[in-house]
């Protein structure tokens, strides 16, 4: 029988992998594209009030 903390460990380890499975995972198309929507977008509210401050 296994012990708690063996148990602990191999549950620990099970789950750092899968996490690290998904972190390897390219992003989908159209996820790529909402980020770069929205950093279109902050880059023209950045310019725009860098615009307004200049007045």
């Amino acid at each position: 029988m296994k012990s708690k903390e063996d148990m602990q460990q191999r549950l620990g380890l099970g789950l750092k992998n899968m996490y690290l499975s998904v972190l390897e995972e390219p992003l989908p198309d159209d996820m790529l594209a909402l980020l770069d929507q929205l950093d279109d977008d902050d880059d023209e509210e950045s310019h725009a009030s860098r615009s307004d401050s200049n007045e």
